[in-house]
């Protein structure tokens, strides 16, 4: 019986229609989205390099920045406020960044952004009779995109507001990898008695690079502390992502 329960809760149309309408979301591709990121990120370096050139070069040297980074996409907003849909589209994770001082304006940074996931669900069921015996059957299914460690390699370029305040613009690539996870969980109850089931897989997995770019102000603390602000637009796998992050740097 446990094996006809589970044929009955996966077989389910609202279990395979609910994963189908989930996995679309993360194999759509948006052909020229790819190239109006890398058009932008070269704009932005361009900027960077020719202002560089109208100041006074001095040699600095290193930096480090360590914080928060809030994560979030907009991937899902066409389904928010569906019913049956759940969205969870933020995350929180660590940043933490390496600099090298080229000149007073420009340094060149790499670094990581820890772990971040997004997911959407999809919740159903319905009843009806089945070889003359009533049953009913509801469940879950979850797609969860989950990234590991991304690597950030790029260059910031800094004006002084005053002594203590300064703002910027900074980008780069960004090198991800990417997990696609789908389970289902349900409940099936046929002529009286009650069975359940659940599963998960991995569907998908891919890795590759984007560009990023984005703006931001430091305040000075003292002579070698700062406390950072910048406000990330980034792409995953051809899905955008804003970063908000907050950090302390180092000087050395």
């Amino acid at each position: 019986m446990l094996i006809i329960s589970d044929t009955l809760i996966y077989n389910n149309p609202n279990f395979i229609n609910g994963l189908y309408f989930l996995m679309e979301f993360f194999y759509i591709k948006k052909e020229n989205k790819m190239k109006n990121k890398l058009n932008t990120a070269i704009a932005a370096l361009f900027v960077a390099t020719t202002s560089m050139t109208a100041m006074a070069t001095e040699v600095g040297g290193t930096y480090v920045t360590a914080g928060m980074m809030k994560l979030s996409t907009e991937e899902f907003d066409s389904v928010k406020g569906t019913s049956g849909v759940t969205v969870d589209d933020e995350d929180t994770a660590i940043n933490f960044m390496v600099g090298y001082q080229v000149d007073k304006n420009l340094s060149v940074e790499a670094g990581i952004i820890g772990k971040g996931e997004t997911s959407v669900s999809f919740a159903g069921g319905e009843s009806g009779t089945l070889n003359g015996k009533s049953y009913s059957v509801s469940g879950v299914v979850t797609a969860t995109a989950k990234t590991d460690a991304s690597k950030m390699l790029g260059v910031k370029y800094a004006s002084s507001v005053d002594e203590n305040f300064d703002v910027y613009g900074k980008a780069g690539m960004l090198f991800w990898d990417i997990e696609g996870v789908v389970s289902a969980a349900g409940t099936l109850t046929y002529d009286g008695t009650t069975y359940t089931g659940s599963g998960t897989a991995t569907y998908y997995t891919n890795d590759g690079s984007d560009p990023y770019y984005g703006i931001g102000a430091s305040y000075k603390i003292n002579s070698t502390t700062s406390i950072n602000a910048d406000y990330l637009k980034m792409e995953v796998d051809d899905g955008d992502v804003d970063g908000l992050n907050l950090a302390v740097a180092f000087d050395f």
